[in-house]
């Protein structure tokens, strides 16, 4: 037997697995994001990097981590 949950939200009948994929997809976006990110700071010079707070060797630390690190 299958459990149901019905959304208040959207007022649609959705399964516990629709819930999975969802988070899953979450963490995937975010990933991805840390990865644009990520590839991006290599691309500012150090006065611009100076305007969000970073230095080189913060910019450097932060491109090194893997996606999946916060």
């Amino acid at each position: 037997m299958a459990t149901l949950l019905h959304s208040a939200e959207t007022g649609r009948t959705t399964s516990p697995f629709a819930h999975v994929i969802e988070a899953a997809t979450n963490m995937l976006g975010l990933w991805r994001q840390r990865i644009v990110t990520r590839r991006e700071l290599g691309y500012l010079d150090d006065r611009m990097l100076q305007d969000i707070g970073f230095n080189r060797l913060d910019a450097e630390r932060e491109m090194s981590k893997p996606f999946w690190r916060e």
